[in-house]
């Protein structure tokens, strides 16, 4: 058999195009695809999403977001995983997004085959919540994120109401205040507050009259391990300056060991308040504390909180909490029994405050304050019982990165 020359060159000329058509293909397909992937933190970015990042190590595809678009912390990570779930999976790795707050990892969600069923052998949408944040978020910690968080400015206005029946000829004693504060995200985890309250209505007396300085505190948060830990020091309500040192850890990251929390928290304090424009203070010299435990009932979301308290006025108790949170708001009763023979109980109540979703606009925001909340004390103790708070706004439905929680507002 003869086999002519020009044959063979054609064959391999033909050879040649295939594998370079080949090459460019893979190539091709391999660009197109790293563009759509890189959609991912785009599409997140241009919805009003911080703190993003997109990085592939070992058999995970992690993805980093913070929420700081939806008053509603489940209402904002939902939005957020239906707009990551549009893009397919890589194949033969698991994906997990990880939500930020002030740039600390707070939980994390993880889509695979594996994870498309739940603890409770349900389907919810191949996402499965937990503290847990795997051995890959070393390789995401240090990575650079778009649309950083970093001074970016909210001016938040809180309202601010409070009664109170201490009066035999009236029923009720009124204080009405719109207090306006200047948030500012300063590096990773810290945050400086400044807040000035305004009063509309005043029938508690001389000493709520006048417009004065509110809570002006810096926070630093970490998360060491498995624990949430805030650190924070300024001027708190309560008429108390000082430190405060917060403590939250889940028992398990991971099954429903999760459901159960531990809590502590210590202060160090000294009196603090404004009268006729000047700053009356002194030294920070007690200590007050509480610490307890939570279990999380992921059936009806209620979250049933048991804690010991040292208070303000030296008096010691305990106080157990019944929250049930639901999509923008939640709703619970306390009662307390404090060393002294007083006993208290009541309810409370935050309600998200529309608009319901606001972006930053070149690193600003004028916007109302997330929650509305109130907190309704049936004895109305005006010494015992009491305890300082150290944000403005602060109440049982802000933060809630409960994975049980964040599971049913993804099925919504």
């Amino acid at each position: 058999m003869v086999v002519k020359k020009e044959m063979v060159l054609g064959c391999v000329h033909d050879y040649r195009l295939c594998v370079i058509g080949l090459i460019l293909t893979i190539f091709c397909s391999t660009e197109l695809y790293a563009q759509k992937e890189d959609g991912i933190v785009k599409t997140l970015v241009n919805a009003g999403f911080e703190n993003v990042s997109r990085v592939v190590s070992g058999s995970e595809e992690i993805i980093t977001f913070e929420n700081t678009v939806w008053k509603a912390d489940g209402e904002g990570i939902s939005k957020a995983i239906d707009l990551i779930g549009k893009y397919p999976l890589l194949l033969g790795k698991t994906r997990r997004v990880v939500v930020l707050q002030l740039g600390i990892p707070q939980m994390s969600l993880v889509s695979s085959a594996s994870a498309a069923i739940t603890t409770t052998g349900t389907v919810n949408s191949n996402w499965l919540p937990m503290y847990e944040l795997g051995d890959a978020w070393k390789s995401v910690k240090r990575v650079p994120r778009e649309n950083r968080s970093r001074w970016k400015v909210d001016l938040v206005f809180y309202p601010q109401f409070a009664f109170r029946n201490q009066k035999f000829h009236k029923v009720y004693d009124i204080l009405l205040n719109l207090s306006p504060a200047l948030e500012i995200a300063l590096i990773r985890g810290m945050k400086l507050t400044g807040q000035v309250i305004i009063p509309v209505i005043n029938q508690y007396g001389a000493k709520y009259e006048q417009t004065r300085l509110g809570i002006f505190t810096l926070e630093q948060h970490f998360r060491v391990l498995n624990s949430l830990v805030d650190l924070t020091a300024g001027i708190f309500n309560q008429d108390r300056w000082g430190f405060d040192l917060h403590l939250f850890r889940p028992v398990m990251t991971e099954g429903w060991l999760s459901n159960f929390a531990l809590e502590g928290r210590i202060g160090l304090t000294g009196s603090s308040y404004f009268y006729h424009w000047n700053w009356h203070y002194g030294a920070a010299k007690l200590i007050t504390w509480n610490v307890g435990g939570s279990y999380f009932n992921p059936m009806f979301n209620v979250l049933c909180e048991v804690k010991a308290i040292k208070f303000l006025a030296g008096d010691y108790g305990v106080r157990a909490d019944m929250t049930r949170h639901f999509k923008r708001a939640s709703v619970g009763f306390y009662i307390m029994k404090n060393n002294r023979g007083n006993i208290d109980g009541g309810f409370h109540f935050a309600i998200a405050l529309p608009p319901m979703g606001q972006k930053r606009r070149k690193g600003f925001r004028v916007m109302p304050a997330r929650y509305f909340d109130l907190e309704y004390k049936a004895a109305g103790l005006f010494f015992n019982g009491k305890s300082y708070e150290t944000r403005p706004g602060e109440n049982k439905a802000i933060d809630n990165f409960n994975p049980k929680y964040i599971e049913s507002q993804l099925k919504n």
